[in-house]
Parts: structure tokens; sequence; C-alpha cells
């Protein structure tokens, strides 16, 4: 088969296909994000980004080994993508090491260039240490993450945790002063080191201009190289790949003025300060804010909570379910999980299947704008109403898409450790304007 003119992503949570494929939707292509159990793709829509997410952030090695084999045999080989871009987590969480030697192994690349940087959302890499707002990633509150804590702050050293001995040597860093010096002398260090058997290449980079000299010496590259980053690498590789902007896609949409019903099962210390910001904005009316309490989760009785929502998702309303007074007052969380016998991760999974339960059934009775906050929420909510294939239609904020499924399901889905402090606003507001 020819290659085809698609561009394939492929993510390890919702949040992250969604985020990424916007980078190509502002580049003017059509995208879809296909996600679940049995990953599926429209071909009636036709879409030139496909991002497909294959929910392993928070599995096992073998399982996440498993399932990306299965999507790059079944969906990235059928459908021989032109150009394929892995999609990890800007905070470095996931089994990415197993997933890329996976990705490079099955479609037969020679070596990844991994550039997780992100300097619009605050996230560099320099010498090979990955740091959030200029903290080392192990100082950061990714460290405490209750499924994936990050106790590693250099890539390399990282990835090694992640592979068997054999394939210690595999790892190796373009630092910044090469990296500094443009996409010749990057590409020229590149081809150096994919020659002496480098298969996993880290790239330093501390700005938007690094990440576009990384990416065009990728594509460069007499090598075949598969490009693996956040949604940054992805918005370089997008000006590459797409160079032309279709002005007509991008335009807005018209958007229906309905009720907004906000989802966040996300842990993250961010995630509750732009939940506290948008509870004290007095700018933004008609709000009402539900906290999920531990009696809720235990006894898994979701219908008064939904009920609740329910009779105050009216008119424009915005209505916000969240759990992160639950999670923050840690001292009653750990008794309580004693007493229960959990661990915090298996009690935040729980936390996600609760407000999908209650999302399934608000949204069977009630028309709303969903918005999700936090990645296991925003897949096991889309899953509970029905939804495995997006289409992105706009951008809510920065690296915040708005999608729209087959039923028409206006969803919002972002990640708990994007953003700033008045994120959660800037989405409200969207949906304020007129469209």
């Amino acid at each position: 088969m020819d290659t085809s003119n698609y561009i394939g992503i492929i993510a390890d949570d919702l949040t992250g296909a969604n985020d990424t494929s916007l980078q190509l939707f502002l580049r003017g292509c059509k995208t879809q994000v296909a996600f679940g159990e049995d990953i599926s793709i429209d071909e009636n829509l036709k879409t030139e980004v496909f991002a497909m997410s294959t929910e392993t952030r928070n599995v096992d090695a073998k399982t996440a080994h498993e399932k990306v084999l299965n999507v790059s045999e079944n969906i990235l080989k059928k459908y021989n993508f032109e150009y394929i871009y892995k999609k990890i987590d800007s905070v470095l969480r996931g089994n990415i090491a197993v997933e890329v030697v996976t990705l490079l192994d099955s479609l037969e690349y020679d070596a990844a260039v991994i550039f997780p940087a992100f300097p619009n959302e605050g996230r560099t890499t320099i010498g090979g240490f990955h740091l959030v707002k200029g903290i080392p990633l192990q100082r950061t509150e990714v460290s405490r993450d209750p499924a994936c804590p990050i106790m590693e702050s250099n890539i390399i050293n990282l990835l090694k945790s992640q592979l068997p001995e054999e394939m210690a040597n595999y790892t190796d860093l373009i630092s910044l002063d090469v990296v500094m010096k443009g996409a010749g002398p990057i590409l020229t260090k590149l081809n150096d080191l994919i020659s002496k058997g480098k298969k996993l290449i880290v790239a330093d980079a501390v700005s938007t201009t690094d990440l576009e000299q990384i990416a065009f010496a990728v594509t460069k590259s007499s090598y075949k190289i598969l490009p693996v980053g956040s949604a940054g690498a992805a918005q370089a590789l997008g000006k590459i790949w797409h160079p032309d902007t279709d002005e007509d896609l991008v335009k807005e949409p018209q958007v229906p003025n309905l009720p907004k019903l906000v989802v966040s099962g996300s842990a993250t210390d961010l995630t509750a300060s732009q939940i506290k910001r948008l509870q004290e904005n007095d700018n933004i009316e008609n709000t009402y804010f539900i906290a999920i309490k531990p009696q809720n989760i235990f006894s898994n009785d979701f219908e008064e909570i939904a009920q609740r929502v329910l009779n105050n998702l009216i008119k424009d309303n915005t209505v916000i379910i969240h759990s992160s007074e639950l999670i923050e007052n840690t001292e009653e969380l750990s008794s309580l999980l004693i007493e229960n016998e959990l661990t915090k991760e298996v009690f935040i999974s729980k936390i996600c299947d609760y407000l999908a339960s209650v999302t399934k059934t608000v949204l069977s009775q009630k028309e709303a704008v969903l918005i999700t906050v936090g990645g296991e929420t925003s897949y096991k909510c889309c899953r509970a109403i029905g939804s495995k294939n997006l289409q992105i239609i706009d951008t809510v904020a920065p690296a915040i898409p708005l999608g729209v499924d087959h039923k028409g399901q206006l969803i919002v889905t972002k990640s708990g450790n994007l953003g700033t402090q008045n994120t959660l606003i800037d989405v409200v507001r969207y949906f304020e304007q007129d469209k």
C-alpha cells in the first residue's frame, strides 16, 4: 500500500490525544480522536489526523506493551500513515520507554527522538533534566501522583529504569548547547548517535524555537525517526507536516447556549486551585458547586448527587462536581483508606467510576456541554455516555480543545496538570461568549 497523507498520533490517555490533535487542528487539519478498548477509525469523517488513546498511562508495563502493539499492528500499519507521533505526558508519567520501544520494533523505526518540553506550559528540559516552571520534576507534586509518581527528574535515568538491562545503552542526549546552534548541528549529532546504535535519544529544549529546530532536524534525517513528545513538540511538527493553514477550517463553530456540566476527578493541587479560583470569581454567574464526600464514594449512591446536578443544570448554569476537597484532606483520607483497605490509586479510580456514573445519569436526562478534568475522569465519563470518537471543532483555551462525538455531544477535556489558576474560568467564559 502506498503511504497515505494521514497523520497518526498515539497517546497514553484521552486528554493527551485531544490536546495534541488540537495542535494539528489549528494548522487546518480535520481531526478525529478514537479511544476505548476496541479503537476504531470512522472512515466516513474524511479525517486527516487520527489520534488514538491506548489508556495505558496507569497500567503495568506488560499491558502497556500489548495495547500499544495492538494499535500499531491493527491501526497504524493498516492506514499506512505518512507521519506518526508518539504523545507522552509532559510530566513524564506512564510507560514511556516500553511504549516507544514497542513502536520502534513494530513499525521498524531506526530511533526515537524524545523532546517532552512544552515551554508555553512551563515544561523545559536542560541537561536531560525535566523541569516544571524551573523546578525539577521530582520536587513537584507529580512525585505524589497516586497512580504514577515520578521520583526521577533525569529523563535518561527514568527511561533506563523502564528498560531491561540489555537495553540500557539505547539512551543518549542531545544537549542544549547543540540544540541552540540550530537544526544543522542537531541533525549531525542525531545521525551520529543513531549510527552508534542509540535508539532513545532525548533532546534538551527551553523554548518553542528549540522545539522547532529539533522537529526540523528529525524530519530531515535520512534515518526513520519516531518523534516523541508533548503537545509542544506536536505544534512544532505541525508547522512542517502541514505548512499551509486552512483558515476556513479553524473558524469558530456555532455553539448552542446550553448549561455546562464540569466533572473533575483530578487529584492535582493545580486542579484544586483552579476550582477554588472559579468558585471565588464574582464575574461568572450561575455556578453551582458540589463537592463529593467520602460517603458518596463508599456507598456508591450516585442517584442523589445526580439529582442535585439535574436540579441546578438549567438554562445557562454551570454545575461543577468535583473531588478536590476530599483529596485535599490528607489525614482524613489516609484514615479512610486504611479503614477500607484501599490504596490511594484504587480510591482515585473509584472516584472516577463514581463521577462517570453521575455523568451518565445526568446526560441521559439533560442536554448540556460536558467539561471533564483529569485523564482517567475524561476517559471514563466519555465511555459512560457511549462516546468512542471525537472530532475536534475548536480551541477553548490554550491546549484545551472542544470536541463533538457521533451523537452531537459537546465535550471539553482538560488534563489535571494543565493551565494556570484561571484556566477553568477561561473555559467557562468561552461558552458565555456570543458564538
